[in-house]
């Protein structure tokens, strides 16, 4: 499933060669956070993963799933409440087009707070 309109929108976009800087706004009436949790919603950590694929796909624009996953570092909360404007950025990215592999970091902010990084692989699909 999409996260993109269900879970989140994309509010600005700026892209290079080799990196993409995203602002996303994060919905607090979402599904996801109706369970979430209700009186507390957080954003859960593979919902956090699965915007970053979905926003190299559409700096790419190509369909990929993930492949391997580096490495993963939630370092504080998003909230769609206390957070609900965030920033990922996606950044080193490397394409092997022999292998149809993508490989990037991530790093996601909340003003210039750091909230989580990312390094993973995707094939396209």
């Amino acid at each position: 499933m999409k996260l993109l309109n269900n879970l989140y929108v994309i509010s600005e976009r700026e892209t290079t060669s080799f990196c993409a800087r995203y602002g996303v706004c994060l919905d607090e009436k979402s599904f996801i956070y109706k369970v979430h949790f209700p009186d507390e919603p957080i954003t859960p950590g593979v919902c956090i993963i699965q915007i970053a694929k979905e926003l190299l796909e559409d700096y790419a624009q190509k369909n990929y799933t993930i492949k391997n996953i580096k490495n993963v570092k939630f370092l504080n909360v998003i909230s769609p409440v206390t957070t609900p404007h965030i920033t990922y950025v996606l950044d080193k990215i490397v394409v092997d087009e022999a292998n149809k592999t993508c490989h990037l970091q991530v790093q996601v902010l909340a003003e210039e707070a750091l909230l989580a990084k990312l390094s993973f692989t995707c094939q396209e699909i």
